[in-house]
Protein backbone atom coordinates (compact mmCIF):
# COMPACT_ATOMS: atom_id res chain seq x y z
CA UNK A 1 0.00 0.00 0.00
CA UNK A 2 1.34 3.47 -0.81
CA UNK A 3 2.69 5.36 2.16
CA UNK A 4 0.44 8.40 1.80
CA UNK A 5 -1.17 10.05 4.79
CA UNK A 6 -4.59 8.90 3.66
CA UNK A 7 -3.41 5.32 3.61
CA UNK A 8 -1.88 5.67 7.06
CA UNK A 9 -5.15 7.10 8.25
CA UNK A 10 -7.06 4.23 6.68
CA UNK A 11 -4.87 1.71 8.54
CA UNK A 12 -5.05 3.62 11.84
CA UNK A 13 -8.79 4.25 11.70
CA UNK A 14 -10.04 1.05 10.04
CA UNK A 15 -7.59 -1.86 10.29
CA UNK A 16 -6.02 -1.40 13.73
CA UNK A 17 -9.38 -0.92 15.54
CA UNK A 18 -10.68 -4.05 13.76
CA UNK A 19 -7.75 -6.13 15.01
CA UNK A 20 -7.88 -4.55 18.47
CA UNK A 21 -11.61 -5.03 19.11
CA UNK A 22 -11.92 -8.46 17.57
CA UNK A 23 -8.60 -10.09 18.43
CA UNK A 24 -6.93 -8.09 21.19
CA UNK A 25 -4.08 -6.55 19.15
CA UNK A 26 -2.24 -3.44 20.42
CA UNK A 27 -3.70 -0.20 19.18
CA UNK A 28 -2.01 3.05 20.18
CA UNK A 29 1.49 1.85 21.10
CA UNK A 30 4.12 2.93 18.56
CA UNK A 31 6.62 0.43 19.97
CA UNK A 32 4.25 -2.48 19.45
CA UNK A 33 2.67 -1.55 16.14
CA UNK A 34 4.50 0.23 13.33
CA UNK A 35 2.59 1.71 10.37
CA UNK A 36 4.71 2.20 7.26
CA UNK A 37 7.72 2.52 9.54
CA UNK A 38 9.65 -0.68 8.68
CA UNK A 39 11.69 -0.07 5.50
CA UNK A 40 12.70 -2.41 2.73
CA UNK A 41 16.37 -2.35 1.69
CA UNK A 42 17.94 -3.07 -1.69
CA UNK A 43 20.67 -5.68 -2.12
CA UNK A 44 23.17 -2.82 -2.13
CA UNK A 45 22.13 -1.94 1.43
CA UNK A 46 20.33 1.28 0.48
CA UNK A 47 16.69 1.85 1.31
CA UNK A 48 14.34 1.05 -1.56
CA UNK A 49 11.76 3.63 -0.55
CA UNK A 50 9.12 0.96 0.12
CA UNK A 51 7.78 0.34 3.60
CA UNK A 52 5.61 -2.39 5.13
CA UNK A 53 2.01 -1.46 5.90
CA UNK A 54 1.88 -2.93 9.41
CA UNK A 55 4.34 -4.83 11.58
CA UNK A 56 3.41 -5.85 15.12
CA UNK A 57 6.24 -6.14 17.65
CA UNK A 58 6.59 -7.61 21.11
CA UNK A 59 9.67 -7.13 23.29
CA UNK A 60 11.34 -5.61 20.26
CA UNK A 61 10.83 -8.67 17.99
CA UNK A 62 8.58 -8.65 14.88
CA UNK A 63 5.70 -11.12 15.32
CA UNK A 64 3.24 -10.29 12.51
CA UNK A 65 3.50 -8.63 9.08
CA UNK A 66 0.29 -7.27 7.50
CA UNK A 67 -0.44 -6.06 3.98
CA UNK A 68 -3.64 -3.99 3.96
CA UNK A 69 -5.76 -3.52 0.81
CA UNK A 70 -9.02 -1.73 0.18
CA UNK A 71 -12.18 -3.64 -0.76
CA UNK A 72 -11.67 -3.55 -4.53
CA UNK A 73 -8.36 -5.44 -4.22
CA UNK A 74 -7.76 -9.18 -3.66
CA UNK A 75 -6.14 -11.30 -0.96
CA UNK A 76 -4.03 -12.96 -3.67
CA UNK A 77 -2.40 -9.67 -4.66
CA UNK A 78 -2.02 -8.71 -1.00
CA UNK A 79 -0.32 -12.02 -0.18
CA UNK A 80 2.03 -11.66 -3.13
CA UNK A 81 3.05 -8.24 -1.86
CA UNK A 82 3.39 -9.48 1.73
CA UNK A 83 5.69 -12.27 0.60
CA UNK A 84 7.85 -9.83 -1.31
CA UNK A 85 8.21 -7.83 1.90
CA UNK A 86 8.95 -11.01 3.84
CA UNK A 87 11.78 -11.94 1.44
CA UNK A 88 13.27 -8.49 1.89
CA UNK A 89 12.53 -7.94 5.55
CA UNK A 90 15.41 -5.92 7.12
CA UNK A 91 16.77 -8.85 9.14
CA UNK A 92 20.30 -7.40 9.14
CA UNK A 93 19.14 -4.27 10.95
CA UNK A 94 18.85 -4.83 14.71
CA UNK A 95 16.38 -2.02 15.22
CA UNK A 96 13.85 -3.89 13.05
CA UNK A 97 14.83 -7.54 13.71
CA UNK A 98 17.03 -7.99 16.82
CA UNK A 99 17.18 -11.78 16.41
CA UNK A 100 17.84 -11.57 12.68
CA UNK A 101 14.54 -13.30 11.82
CA UNK A 102 11.42 -12.00 10.04
CA UNK A 103 7.99 -12.61 11.60
CA UNK A 104 6.69 -16.17 11.27
CA UNK A 105 3.13 -15.04 10.49
CA UNK A 106 1.64 -12.90 7.73
CA UNK A 107 -1.81 -11.43 7.38
CA UNK A 108 -3.73 -9.75 4.59
CA UNK A 109 -6.72 -7.49 4.95
CA UNK A 110 -9.12 -6.63 2.15
CA UNK A 111 -11.62 -4.18 3.54
CA UNK A 112 -12.71 -5.77 6.82
CA UNK A 113 -11.87 -9.33 5.76
CA UNK A 114 -8.75 -10.76 7.41
CA UNK A 115 -6.68 -13.81 6.47
CA UNK A 116 -3.70 -15.23 8.37
CA UNK A 117 -0.80 -17.23 6.93
CA UNK A 118 2.18 -19.09 8.30
CA UNK A 119 5.31 -19.61 6.28
CA UNK A 120 7.59 -22.60 5.84
CA UNK A 121 10.58 -23.06 3.58
CA UNK A 122 9.96 -24.44 0.09
CA UNK A 123 13.01 -26.67 -0.46
CA UNK A 124 11.96 -27.76 -3.94
CA UNK A 125 13.46 -24.67 -5.57
CA UNK A 126 17.18 -24.21 -6.36
CA UNK A 127 17.11 -21.20 -4.03
CA UNK A 128 14.58 -22.12 -1.32
CA UNK A 129 11.72 -19.68 -0.99
CA UNK A 130 8.87 -19.10 1.43
CA UNK A 131 5.82 -21.34 1.12
CA UNK A 132 2.67 -20.24 2.93
CA UNK A 133 -0.41 -21.94 4.24
CA UNK A 134 -3.52 -20.21 5.48
CA UNK A 135 -4.27 -20.67 9.18
CA UNK A 136 -7.01 -19.57 11.56
CA UNK A 137 -6.92 -15.93 12.60
CA UNK A 138 -4.87 -15.78 15.77
CA UNK A 139 -5.83 -13.56 18.69
CA UNK A 140 -2.83 -11.60 19.91
CA UNK A 141 -2.42 -13.69 23.05
CA UNK A 142 -2.30 -16.88 20.94
CA UNK A 143 0.24 -15.27 18.64
CA UNK A 144 2.45 -14.51 21.62
CA UNK A 145 2.01 -18.06 22.91
CA UNK A 146 3.35 -19.39 19.62
CA UNK A 147 6.49 -17.31 20.06
CA UNK A 148 6.75 -18.26 23.73
CA UNK A 149 6.33 -14.63 24.75
CA UNK A 150 3.25 -14.83 26.98
CA UNK A 151 3.75 -14.73 30.75
CA UNK A 152 2.11 -18.11 31.40
CA UNK A 153 3.78 -19.85 28.47
CA UNK A 154 5.18 -23.33 29.04
CA UNK A 155 7.44 -24.91 26.47
CA UNK A 156 5.34 -27.38 24.50
CA UNK A 157 6.13 -30.75 22.96
CA UNK A 158 6.22 -31.04 19.18
CA UNK A 159 4.27 -33.33 16.91
CA UNK A 160 5.72 -34.17 13.48
CA UNK A 161 4.06 -31.24 11.74
CA UNK A 162 5.17 -28.82 14.43
CA UNK A 163 8.70 -30.21 14.43
CA UNK A 164 9.06 -29.48 10.73
CA UNK A 165 7.21 -26.18 10.36
CA UNK A 166 7.73 -24.59 13.78
CA UNK A 167 11.12 -25.90 14.78
CA UNK A 168 13.32 -27.37 12.05
CA UNK A 169 12.42 -24.88 9.32
CA UNK A 170 12.97 -21.99 11.67
CA UNK A 171 16.31 -23.36 12.90
CA UNK A 172 17.45 -23.78 9.28
CA UNK A 173 16.33 -20.22 8.51
CA UNK A 174 18.32 -18.86 11.49
CA UNK A 175 21.56 -20.51 10.37
CA UNK A 176 20.92 -19.67 6.71
CA UNK A 177 20.24 -16.02 7.52
CA UNK A 178 23.13 -15.80 9.97
CA UNK A 179 25.55 -17.10 7.34
CA UNK A 180 24.00 -14.85 4.68
CA UNK A 181 23.40 -17.90 2.49
CA UNK A 182 20.78 -17.91 -0.27
CA UNK A 183 20.70 -21.70 -0.54
CA UNK A 184 20.30 -24.37 2.12
CA UNK A 185 23.87 -25.62 2.04
CA UNK A 186 25.41 -28.77 3.44
CA UNK A 187 27.21 -26.58 5.99
CA UNK A 188 23.88 -25.15 7.18
CA UNK A 189 22.42 -28.64 7.61
CA UNK A 190 25.53 -29.79 9.48
CA UNK A 191 25.28 -26.86 11.91
CA UNK A 192 21.53 -27.36 12.41
CA UNK A 193 22.02 -31.07 13.15
CA UNK A 194 24.91 -30.34 15.50
CA UNK A 195 22.84 -27.71 17.27
CA UNK A 196 20.12 -30.29 18.02
CA UNK A 197 22.70 -32.89 19.04
CA UNK A 198 24.46 -30.44 21.37
CA UNK A 199 21.20 -29.53 23.03
CA UNK A 200 20.36 -33.19 23.66
CA UNK A 201 23.88 -33.87 24.92
CA UNK A 202 24.47 -30.85 27.15
CA UNK A 203 21.00 -29.78 28.27
CA UNK A 204 21.49 -27.18 31.03
CA UNK A 205 24.75 -25.96 29.52
CA UNK A 206 23.02 -25.15 26.27
CA UNK A 207 22.61 -21.48 27.12
CA UNK A 208 26.37 -21.11 27.30
CA UNK A 209 28.87 -20.66 24.55
CA UNK A 210 29.27 -24.34 23.66
CA UNK A 211 26.50 -24.80 21.08
CA UNK A 212 26.95 -21.50 19.29
CA UNK A 213 30.14 -21.91 17.36
CA UNK A 214 30.17 -19.56 14.41
CA UNK A 215 26.91 -17.75 15.20
CA UNK A 216 26.51 -14.03 15.64
CA UNK A 217 25.03 -12.65 18.86
CA UNK A 218 21.76 -12.20 16.97
CA UNK A 219 21.84 -15.79 15.80
CA UNK A 220 22.59 -17.06 19.30
CA UNK A 221 19.61 -15.21 20.72
CA UNK A 222 17.33 -16.52 17.98
CA UNK A 223 18.43 -20.12 18.60
CA UNK A 224 18.11 -19.77 22.37
CA UNK A 225 14.61 -18.32 22.02
CA UNK A 226 13.59 -21.12 19.67
CA UNK A 227 14.71 -23.89 22.02
CA UNK A 228 13.03 -22.11 24.92
CA UNK A 229 9.70 -22.21 23.07
CA UNK A 230 9.60 -25.99 22.69
CA UNK A 231 10.22 -29.02 24.88
CA UNK A 232 12.38 -31.01 22.50
CA UNK A 233 13.21 -33.72 25.03
CA UNK A 234 9.51 -34.44 25.56
CA UNK A 235 9.10 -34.63 21.78
CA UNK A 236 11.67 -37.37 21.14
CA UNK A 237 10.70 -40.56 19.35
CA UNK A 238 10.53 -42.35 16.01
CA UNK A 239 8.00 -39.95 14.47
CA UNK A 240 10.13 -36.88 15.12
CA UNK A 241 13.27 -38.71 13.95
CA UNK A 242 11.63 -39.70 10.67
CA UNK A 243 10.45 -36.13 10.13
CA UNK A 244 14.00 -34.87 10.77
CA UNK A 245 15.33 -37.27 8.16
CA UNK A 246 12.57 -36.41 5.66
CA UNK A 247 13.22 -32.71 6.12
CA UNK A 248 16.90 -33.17 5.31
CA UNK A 249 16.07 -35.34 2.31
CA UNK A 250 13.75 -32.66 0.96
CA UNK A 251 16.34 -29.98 1.68
CA UNK A 252 18.77 -31.65 -0.73
CA UNK A 253 16.46 -32.99 -3.43
CA UNK A 254 18.58 -33.23 -6.55
CA UNK A 255 21.77 -32.30 -4.73
CA UNK A 256 24.94 -34.12 -3.81
CA UNK A 257 23.75 -34.87 -0.29
CA UNK A 258 21.36 -37.47 -1.75
CA UNK A 259 24.18 -39.98 -1.66
CA UNK A 260 23.74 -40.08 2.11
CA UNK A 261 19.98 -40.55 2.14
CA UNK A 262 17.68 -43.32 0.98
CA UNK A 263 13.91 -42.93 0.76
CA UNK A 264 12.23 -44.45 3.81
CA UNK A 265 10.08 -46.87 1.78
CA UNK A 266 13.25 -48.30 0.16
CA UNK A 267 14.90 -48.62 3.57
CA UNK A 268 11.88 -50.51 4.94
CA UNK A 269 11.71 -52.77 1.89
CA UNK A 270 15.40 -53.71 2.07
CA UNK A 271 15.28 -54.44 5.80
CA UNK A 272 12.24 -56.65 5.28
CA UNK A 273 13.96 -58.32 2.31
CA UNK A 274 16.93 -59.25 4.52
CA UNK A 275 14.45 -60.43 7.20
CA UNK A 276 14.83 -62.73 10.17
CA UNK A 277 15.80 -60.08 12.71
CA UNK A 278 16.11 -61.00 16.38
CA UNK A 279 17.53 -59.06 19.34
CA UNK A 280 20.90 -60.79 18.94
CA UNK A 281 21.14 -60.19 15.16
CA UNK A 282 24.27 -58.14 14.41
CA UNK A 283 23.74 -55.45 11.75
CA UNK A 284 26.43 -53.37 10.04
CA UNK A 285 26.12 -50.39 7.69
CA UNK A 286 29.71 -49.35 6.97
CA UNK A 287 28.70 -46.32 4.85
CA UNK A 288 25.71 -45.44 6.99
CA UNK A 289 24.79 -41.96 5.71
CA UNK A 290 21.87 -40.69 7.79
CA UNK A 291 21.46 -43.96 9.75
CA UNK A 292 18.08 -44.93 8.28
CA UNK A 293 18.91 -48.64 7.88
CA UNK A 294 20.15 -48.92 11.45
CA UNK A 295 16.98 -47.46 12.97
CA UNK A 296 14.83 -49.70 10.76
CA UNK A 297 16.73 -52.79 11.96
CA UNK A 298 16.11 -51.86 15.60
CA UNK A 299 12.48 -51.21 14.68
CA UNK A 300 12.36 -54.86 13.55
CA UNK A 301 13.62 -56.13 16.91
CA UNK A 302 17.43 -55.82 16.86
CA UNK A 303 18.98 -54.62 20.12
CA UNK A 304 20.59 -51.21 19.90
CA UNK A 305 23.95 -52.54 21.08
CA UNK A 306 24.04 -54.99 18.14
CA UNK A 307 24.04 -52.40 15.37
CA UNK A 308 26.96 -50.39 14.04
CA UNK A 309 27.00 -47.44 11.66
CA UNK A 310 30.20 -46.06 10.17
CA UNK A 311 30.86 -43.12 7.85
CA UNK A 312 34.11 -41.44 6.95
CA UNK A 313 32.56 -38.00 6.36
CA UNK A 314 31.59 -35.56 9.10
CA UNK A 315 28.21 -34.46 7.70
CA UNK A 316 26.52 -37.88 7.46
CA UNK A 317 28.11 -38.88 10.77
CA UNK A 318 26.53 -35.90 12.56
CA UNK A 319 23.18 -36.39 10.81
CA UNK A 320 23.12 -40.11 11.65
CA UNK A 321 23.98 -39.49 15.29
CA UNK A 322 21.29 -36.81 15.57
CA UNK A 323 18.73 -39.04 13.87
CA UNK A 324 19.43 -41.96 16.20
CA UNK A 325 19.41 -39.68 19.27
CA UNK A 326 15.98 -38.40 18.28
CA UNK A 327 14.75 -41.88 17.39
CA UNK A 328 15.89 -43.67 20.55
CA UNK A 329 15.24 -40.74 22.92
CA UNK A 330 18.87 -40.43 23.98
CA UNK A 331 20.20 -37.44 25.92
CA UNK A 332 23.23 -36.54 28.00
CA UNK A 333 26.00 -39.14 28.26
CA UNK A 334 23.94 -41.60 26.21
CA UNK A 335 24.72 -39.53 23.09
CA UNK A 336 28.33 -40.74 23.15
CA UNK A 337 27.16 -44.36 23.41
CA UNK A 338 25.14 -44.27 20.18
CA UNK A 339 26.54 -46.94 17.80
CA UNK A 340 27.76 -44.57 15.08
CA UNK A 341 31.44 -43.97 14.36
CA UNK A 342 33.25 -41.47 12.19
CA UNK A 343 35.91 -43.59 10.56
CA UNK A 344 36.82 -45.36 7.34
CA UNK A 345 34.12 -48.00 6.87
CA UNK A 346 36.31 -49.98 4.48
CA UNK A 347 38.81 -50.81 7.18
CA UNK A 348 38.37 -53.95 9.28
CA UNK A 349 34.91 -54.10 10.89
CA UNK A 350 35.18 -57.75 11.89
CA UNK A 351 33.76 -60.74 10.01
CA UNK A 352 30.86 -61.89 12.16
CA UNK A 353 27.99 -59.66 11.08
CA UNK A 354 24.62 -61.28 10.39
CA UNK A 355 23.34 -58.54 8.10
CA UNK A 356 25.31 -56.09 5.97
CA UNK A 357 22.94 -53.47 4.64
CA UNK A 358 23.08 -50.01 3.11
CA UNK A 359 23.43 -47.70 0.16
CA UNK A 360 27.16 -47.38 -0.60
CA UNK A 361 27.90 -43.82 -1.62
CA UNK A 362 29.92 -44.84 -4.65
CA UNK A 363 31.52 -41.41 -4.69
CA UNK A 364 35.19 -40.76 -4.30
CA UNK A 365 34.93 -40.82 -0.51
CA UNK A 366 38.29 -42.43 0.08
CA UNK A 367 40.46 -40.60 -2.41
CA UNK A 368 41.94 -38.50 0.35
CA UNK A 369 43.70 -41.38 1.94
CA UNK A 370 43.96 -44.83 3.43
CA UNK A 371 43.75 -46.72 0.15
CA UNK A 372 46.89 -48.60 1.15
CA UNK A 373 45.27 -49.56 4.49
CA UNK A 374 42.09 -50.57 2.68
CA UNK A 375 44.04 -52.71 0.26
CA UNK A 376 45.94 -54.33 3.14
CA UNK A 377 42.69 -55.12 4.97
CA UNK A 378 41.00 -56.51 1.91
CA UNK A 379 44.18 -58.17 0.60
CA UNK A 380 43.39 -56.70 -2.77
CA UNK A 381 41.33 -59.74 -3.67
CA UNK A 382 40.03 -57.84 -6.67
CA UNK A 383 43.51 -57.02 -7.90
CA UNK A 384 44.07 -58.78 -11.21
CA UNK A 385 47.69 -58.02 -11.91
CA UNK A 386 49.49 -57.65 -8.62
CA UNK A 387 48.82 -53.92 -8.40
CA UNK A 388 45.76 -51.90 -7.54
CA UNK A 389 43.89 -51.01 -10.69
CA UNK A 390 43.68 -47.21 -11.05
CA UNK A 391 40.39 -47.62 -12.83
CA UNK A 392 38.51 -49.67 -10.26
CA UNK A 393 35.03 -48.66 -9.21
CA UNK A 394 34.72 -47.91 -5.53
CA UNK A 395 31.69 -50.16 -5.51
CA UNK A 396 34.27 -52.91 -5.81
CA UNK A 397 35.64 -51.94 -2.42
CA UNK A 398 32.17 -51.68 -0.87
CA UNK A 399 31.06 -55.07 -2.17
CA UNK A 400 34.28 -56.70 -1.13
CA UNK A 401 33.94 -55.23 2.36
CA UNK A 402 30.34 -56.49 2.57
CA UNK A 403 31.40 -60.03 1.70
CA UNK A 404 34.41 -59.91 4.02
CA UNK A 405 32.39 -58.57 6.98
CA UNK A 406 29.45 -61.02 6.79
CA UNK A 407 29.55 -64.34 8.58
CA UNK A 408 28.74 -67.54 6.66
CA UNK A 409 24.96 -67.55 6.37
CA UNK A 410 24.81 -63.79 6.79
CA UNK A 411 22.75 -61.58 4.46
CA UNK A 412 24.07 -58.80 2.24
CA UNK A 413 21.55 -56.23 0.99
CA UNK A 414 22.90 -53.25 -0.96
CA UNK A 415 21.84 -50.64 -3.51
CA UNK A 416 24.04 -50.89 -6.60
CA UNK A 417 24.11 -49.31 -10.06
CA UNK A 418 22.22 -51.46 -12.53
CA UNK A 419 25.22 -51.42 -14.83
CA UNK A 420 27.06 -53.59 -12.32
CA UNK A 421 25.14 -56.62 -13.59
CA UNK A 422 26.32 -56.27 -17.19
CA UNK A 423 29.34 -53.96 -17.46
CA UNK A 424 32.40 -55.79 -18.73
CA UNK A 425 34.51 -53.79 -16.28
CA UNK A 426 32.67 -55.41 -13.35
CA UNK A 427 32.87 -59.01 -14.58
CA UNK A 428 35.63 -59.83 -12.15
CA UNK A 429 33.56 -58.48 -9.27
CA UNK A 430 30.54 -60.54 -10.32
CA UNK A 431 32.74 -63.63 -10.23
CA UNK A 432 33.86 -62.68 -6.75
CA UNK A 433 30.26 -62.48 -5.55
CA UNK A 434 29.23 -65.69 -7.33
CA UNK A 435 32.10 -67.58 -5.65
CA UNK A 436 31.28 -66.52 -2.09
CA UNK A 437 27.54 -65.86 -2.12
CA UNK A 438 24.20 -67.17 -3.26
CA UNK A 439 22.25 -64.41 -5.00
CA UNK A 440 18.73 -64.22 -3.60
CA UNK A 441 17.03 -61.27 -5.26
CA UNK A 442 17.57 -58.34 -7.59
CA UNK A 443 15.00 -55.52 -7.68
CA UNK A 444 15.42 -52.87 -10.35
CA UNK A 445 14.32 -49.34 -9.39
CA UNK A 446 13.17 -46.66 -11.84
CA UNK A 447 15.24 -43.63 -12.68
CA UNK A 448 14.75 -40.63 -10.49
CA UNK A 449 14.45 -42.48 -7.19
CA UNK A 450 17.71 -40.87 -6.13
CA UNK A 451 17.00 -37.65 -8.04
CA UNK A 452 20.31 -36.85 -9.71
CA UNK A 453 21.37 -40.37 -8.98
CA UNK A 454 23.99 -41.86 -6.75
CA UNK A 455 27.26 -40.54 -8.00
CA UNK A 456 29.61 -43.27 -9.15
CA UNK A 457 33.26 -42.50 -9.51
CA UNK A 458 36.06 -44.64 -10.77
CA UNK A 459 39.36 -44.02 -9.08
CA UNK A 460 41.26 -41.59 -11.24
CA UNK A 461 38.20 -40.82 -13.37
CA UNK A 462 35.30 -38.39 -13.34
CA UNK A 463 32.00 -38.69 -11.52
CA UNK A 464 28.84 -39.73 -13.26
CA UNK A 465 26.23 -37.24 -12.12
CA UNK A 466 23.37 -38.01 -14.48
CA UNK A 467 20.35 -39.92 -13.20
CA UNK A 468 21.21 -43.60 -12.95
CA UNK A 469 19.15 -46.74 -12.69
CA UNK A 470 19.84 -48.47 -9.41
CA UNK A 471 19.00 -51.95 -8.17
CA UNK A 472 18.51 -53.56 -4.79
CA UNK A 473 20.82 -56.55 -4.51
CA UNK A 474 20.31 -59.24 -1.88
CA UNK A 475 22.60 -62.25 -1.31
CA UNK A 476 23.64 -64.75 1.34
CA UNK A 477 27.26 -65.58 2.08
CA UNK A 478 27.85 -69.33 1.62
CA UNK A 479 31.58 -69.76 2.20
CA UNK A 480 34.54 -68.11 3.85
CA UNK A 481 36.99 -66.13 1.80
CA UNK A 482 39.76 -68.24 0.34
CA UNK A 483 42.52 -65.74 -0.24
CA UNK A 484 45.06 -68.42 -1.12
CA UNK A 485 43.11 -69.43 -4.20
CA UNK A 486 42.52 -66.54 -6.58
CA UNK A 487 39.40 -66.37 -8.68
CA UNK A 488 39.28 -68.44 -11.82
CA UNK A 489 36.93 -68.89 -14.72
CA UNK A 490 35.29 -71.88 -13.05
CA UNK A 491 33.98 -69.60 -10.29
CA UNK A 492 31.49 -68.20 -12.77
CA UNK A 493 30.39 -71.46 -14.37
CA UNK A 494 27.95 -73.02 -11.90
CA UNK A 495 25.17 -70.48 -11.99
CA UNK A 496 22.29 -72.84 -12.45
CA UNK A 497 20.00 -71.75 -9.61
CA UNK A 498 16.98 -69.47 -10.00
CA UNK A 499 16.91 -65.92 -8.63
CA UNK A 500 13.99 -63.69 -7.71
CA UNK A 501 13.86 -60.65 -10.00
CA UNK A 502 11.56 -57.65 -9.98
CA UNK A 503 11.44 -54.37 -11.80
CA UNK A 504 9.56 -51.20 -10.95
CA UNK A 505 8.89 -49.42 -14.21
CA UNK A 506 8.75 -45.69 -14.72
CA UNK A 507 5.39 -44.30 -13.56
CA UNK A 508 3.42 -42.14 -15.93
CA UNK A 509 3.41 -39.46 -13.28
CA UNK A 510 5.98 -38.76 -10.56
CA UNK A 511 4.01 -36.08 -8.80
CA UNK A 512 4.37 -35.95 -5.06
CA UNK A 513 7.04 -37.53 -2.89
CA UNK A 514 8.93 -40.55 -4.26
CA UNK A 515 7.47 -43.03 -1.76
CA UNK A 516 3.91 -42.02 -2.63
CA UNK A 517 4.24 -43.74 -6.00
CA UNK A 518 7.03 -46.21 -5.19
CA UNK A 519 5.81 -47.77 -1.92
CA UNK A 520 2.75 -49.56 -3.41
CA UNK A 521 4.92 -51.35 -5.99
CA UNK A 522 7.46 -52.37 -3.38
CA UNK A 523 4.68 -53.75 -1.18
CA UNK A 524 3.46 -56.03 -3.97
CA UNK A 525 6.99 -57.10 -4.86
CA UNK A 526 7.60 -58.00 -1.23
CA UNK A 527 4.43 -60.12 -1.14
CA UNK A 528 5.76 -61.94 -4.20
CA UNK A 529 9.15 -62.36 -2.55
CA UNK A 530 7.57 -63.84 0.56
CA UNK A 531 5.66 -66.36 -1.57
CA UNK A 532 8.79 -67.29 -3.50
CA UNK A 533 10.82 -67.69 -0.28
CA UNK A 534 8.21 -70.03 1.20
CA UNK A 535 7.13 -72.12 -1.78
CA UNK A 536 9.81 -71.50 -4.43
CA UNK A 537 6.88 -70.86 -6.69
CA UNK A 538 5.49 -67.62 -7.95
CA UNK A 539 2.03 -66.89 -9.20
CA UNK A 540 2.26 -65.22 -12.56
CA UNK A 541 1.81 -61.51 -12.22
CA UNK A 542 3.50 -60.25 -15.37
CA UNK A 543 2.35 -56.69 -14.76
CA UNK A 544 1.01 -55.07 -11.66
CA UNK A 545 -1.00 -51.88 -12.02
CA UNK A 546 -1.75 -49.69 -9.07
CA UNK A 547 -4.07 -46.77 -9.68
CA UNK A 548 -4.37 -43.98 -7.16
CA UNK A 549 -8.04 -43.32 -6.52
CA UNK A 550 -7.46 -39.87 -5.08
CA UNK A 551 -4.18 -37.95 -5.25
CA UNK A 552 -2.68 -37.01 -1.94
CA UNK A 553 -3.67 -33.45 -1.24
CA UNK A 554 -0.57 -32.66 0.80
CA UNK A 555 1.74 -33.97 -1.88
CA UNK A 556 -0.08 -31.85 -4.42
CA UNK A 557 -0.12 -28.74 -2.27
CA UNK A 558 -0.32 -25.71 -4.50
CA UNK A 559 2.66 -23.59 -5.11
CA UNK A 560 2.08 -20.11 -3.80
CA UNK A 561 1.68 -18.61 -7.24
CA UNK A 562 -0.06 -21.60 -8.86
CA UNK A 563 -3.41 -20.44 -10.19
CA UNK A 564 -4.99 -23.91 -10.18
CA UNK A 565 -7.69 -24.49 -7.62
CA UNK A 566 -8.01 -27.44 -5.30
CA UNK A 567 -11.02 -28.63 -7.36
CA UNK A 568 -8.82 -28.62 -10.45
CA UNK A 569 -6.30 -30.81 -8.72
CA UNK A 570 -8.87 -33.44 -7.80
CA UNK A 571 -9.72 -33.80 -11.48
CA UNK A 572 -6.17 -34.51 -12.54
CA UNK A 573 -5.68 -37.90 -14.16
CA UNK A 574 -4.53 -40.36 -11.48
CA UNK A 575 -1.08 -41.80 -12.10
CA UNK A 576 -0.72 -45.43 -13.18
CA UNK A 577 2.14 -47.39 -11.66
CA UNK A 578 3.51 -50.56 -13.19
CA UNK A 579 5.92 -53.23 -12.06
CA UNK A 580 6.97 -56.68 -13.18
CA UNK A 581 8.05 -59.70 -11.20
CA UNK A 582 9.66 -62.91 -12.49
CA UNK A 583 12.09 -65.69 -11.67
CA UNK A 584 15.28 -65.96 -13.68
CA UNK A 585 16.10 -69.28 -15.29
CA UNK A 586 19.56 -69.07 -13.79
CA UNK A 587 21.92 -66.53 -12.33
CA UNK A 588 23.81 -66.04 -15.54
CA UNK A 589 20.70 -64.41 -17.04
CA UNK A 590 21.12 -61.60 -14.54
CA UNK A 591 24.83 -61.14 -15.02
CA UNK A 592 24.63 -61.03 -18.79
CA UNK A 593 21.40 -59.08 -19.29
Amino acid sequence: MPTSQSENSYIANEILPLLASGFGYPFNNSEQVKINDVPIFRASGARSGATIDIVYYWNGEPVLLIEAKREHKSHESALKQALDYLRNFPVSHKEFAPSGMPPKFLATTVGREIKFYKWAIDYSKPIPDFLTEQVDILPFVKLLEYYGLSEQYEARALDTRGFRADFFDELVAIFKTDAKEQKITAEVIKKVSLQILNFLAYGDKFAGQLPYTGLTIQGQKAVRDLFDRFNLVASLGADIAHEFRRAILRSFQGGGFNQYLTEQCIVAFMVDLAGGFRPETRVLDFECGSGGFLAAAVERGVSLENIRGVDIEELPYIVAKTYLALYFKKTGEWIDALPVKKENGLLDQGNNWDVIIGNPAGGNKYEHGELVKIGRHLDRDLDRNGALDDNFSEYNLSIQQAVASANVGGKICLILPEGFFSNSHDEFLRKYIAKHCKILAVVSLPRGVFKKGTSTRRQGGGAQTASMKMSIFCAQKIRELDKKNPLGNDDFSELDYPVFMASVNEPESKSGAVCEWLEPQLAIIFDQWREWSTTHELKTIPRVEIVDVEPDKKARRLSLFDKRTADTIKKLKPPVHKSTTKISDDLEDIFQS
